[in-house]
């Protein structure tokens, strides 16, 4: 019976369990020869019109039968209404029938019920519970002796998807992959799709390829059933929890009926015949579920297809490429930037992408070749824009307390014996990048006033993001960290302690080539209009990173003045190789 549990439940969450199968369309009214099964309608029933209810899954149609039956059934007797199980292939055909309303109800996997809301205004009806939660996750496995042990680990390697439509088994694993600014084509040294998760497990234990996305619960239930290949294989990222694939009904259901099946779904636990079946298929029960449960896929959702809603929403728009220095890794960049472009692309006569680069210098090369239109840099690498291409500074950020200016500190650990920063000399620091002002500029200042270079320490290093910095100290890898105030302020609750604090620095500008000069005015004004006192200000501007948060003022390139004096002060060697070569 544990088995049976297995193929109804992933059913019902439209989980692939066997790519081999050549694609069927039927409904159960026909028989796999043609021949007609007998719909349910006996007394008054055979005078009412058939509800059909469909199931999207890939599993083969005799399993689908043999499994799913039982419930369509339950279902029907309870309600006291003849139905017919319509079953299709793909994803995509079963959207097609809610949305033509050739069937009414229908169990469709999370991430089709997201775009089927928007689209054509699916309703969610219930949603399954297991083990005790509507929830479930999308699991990245590598081979058991495999020494990757993140997902970036796998860059340039074999993975397996399971289905472009799937959730767990393709929209996470390229979210993931949008949020470091690569696509599938980019990162993996090639892609399949199998077209199952256990099919996907397979592969890796197989050594097929070096890593798969695969469905929480198929690979759970493949390791208590000592499936040889899952036993093989180790889950190196657990996602965040998703909504369960639910049961949905048209927007145009009749309510009365509608109420009769949710219900029926509702009370099956508590018949005897009904919690026979959900016993069968290990699941607790149907249960009520918010449309909110889904709010994160619908996330993912616009962050991987971002460019493609903005061409339907800004359609005959110029394209506008909007460029952030990478001082966060690119999930935090999205996060803190996406909602700034969705406000210039309304506000605006364009449409605006975020585009990323790796290192501070790609970002400014970006800028001077016209890869990049417009950016929010820091101080440093305004200035180098400015001194190499030209670039114009436009507006800048007011900062976290409106007085557009923030501040480097060096961090330790609480429990340090530091407690000064010249108690450093002999001791070894983590700075962020070489082209950080706040990161590595600054702090090297503080330092060689307090008569401690480079030299005089017992190793350095420099990290891409303030935050591997911030990480590096608390995990006691580094004595001591260079970062930006506000990241600092993050991080204080884990045991941080602030020993050294600079001036004022002024907010990096808004950064714009001259060959973009005619498209100034109309992004200013949408800038300057921002008010943190105003309410419809604020939607937008609670989303923003921390320094965007009291909106934009004008800015003068003399405003950086100071910090070009102190770059063009610093020696161009100290033996170590260690300033930035430029003269700004």
């Amino acid at each position: 019976m544990r088995f049976r549990f297995v193929i109804g439940l992933s059913i019902i969450m439209c989980f692939i369990f066997s790519p081999l199968q050549k694609p069927m369309c039927y409904d159960t009214a026909k028989s796999f020869k043609n021949t007609s099964l007998p719909v349910r309608q006996t007394g008054a029933h055979s005078k009412q019109v058939i509800i059909k209810i469909g199931v999207a899954s890939m599993v083969t149609p005799v399993d689908a039968v043999r499994y799913y039956q039982e419930i369509i059934d339950y279902i029907g007797e309870q309600i006291k209404r003849p139905v017919r199980m319509v079953q299709r292939r793909t994803y995509e055909e079963m959207d097609a029938l809610l949305e033509r309303g050739e069937v009414k109800i229908a169990f469709i996997c999370s991430a089709p019920y997201v775009k089927d809301h928007d689209k054509f205004g699916a309703e969610l009806l219930v949603a399954p519970s297991v083990n005790g939660s509507p929830k479930y996750h999308s699991y990245i496995i590598v081979h058991k002796d495999s020494h990757v042990k993140s997902f970036t680990g796998l860059k340039g390697r074999a993975f397996a998807f399971v289905d472009p439509r799937s959730n767990t088994g393709k929209l996470y694993p390229e979210y993931l992959l949008k949020t470091m600014a690569y696509t599938p084509e980019k990162f993996f040294k090639r892609f399949i799709y199998s077209y199952s998760h256990n099919k996907s497990v397979e592969l890796v234990a197989k050594r097929l390829v070096d890593g798969a996305a695969v469905e929480s619960l198929v690979y759970e239930y493949m390791l208590k059933k000592d499936s040889p290949y899952a036993k093989q294989t180790k889950v190196i990222k657990r996602s965040p929890p998703f909504g369960i694939p639910p049961v949905v009904v048209t927007r145009d259901m009749d309510p009365a009926l509608k109420r009769q099946l949710k219900e029926a779904f509702l009370n099956m636990d508590k018949t005897a015949k009904g919690k026979e079946i959900l016993g069968a298929m290990m699941i607790d029960g149907f249960v009520r579920i918010a449309d909110s449960a889904y709010d994160s896929i619908r996330k993912m959702d616009r962050t991987v297809y971002a460019d493609e809603y903005a061409l339907k929403k800004n359609k005959g728009k110029r394209l506008v490429h909007f460029g952030v220095i990478p001082r966060d890794n690119p999930r935090i960049l999205y996060e803190k930037y996406q909602p700034l472009l969705d406000y210039l692309s309304e506000k605006t006569p364009y449409q605006y992408e975020l585009t990323l680069r790796k290192k501070y210098e790609e970002a400014v090369t970006a800028l001077g070749n016209g890869e990049i239109d417009i950016a929010l840099f820091g101080p440093l690498t305004y200035l180098e824009a400015h001194a190499k291409y030209g670039a114009v500074c436009i507006l800048k950020p007011k900062g976290i307390d409106g007085h557009a200016a923030y501040k480097s500190v060096i961090i330790t650990k609480k429990d340090s014996n530091i407690s000064k920063i010249s108690e450093l000399k002999g001791k070894t620091v983590a700075f962020a990048a070489s082209k950080s002002t706040s990161g590595n500029l600054i702090p090297r200042y503080l330092l060689a006033n307090s008569g401690i270079h480079l030299k005089d320490l017992a190793q350095y290093v420099n990290f891409d993001y303030h935050d591997s910095v911030v990480k590096a100290v608390l995990k006691g890898q580094y004595d001591a960290g260079a970062v930006r105030d506000s990241v600092a302020r993050k991080y204080m609750k884990l045991g941080l302690d602030v020993i050294a604090t600079s001036d004022a620095i002024p907010t990096g500008p808004l950064v714009v080539s001259k060959r973009f000069m005619p498209a100034v005015e109309d992004i200013k004004k949408a800038l300057l209009a921002l008010n943190p006192n105003d309410a419809n200000s604020q939607k937008v501007l609670k989303r923003l990173d921390d320094d965007l948060k009291n909106g934009f003022v004008e800015v003068s390139d003399s405003d950086y003045a100071d910090i070009r004096s102190k770059i063009n002060a610093v020696p161009q060697t100290c033996g170590t190789g260690c300033h930035p070569k430029i003269r700004l």
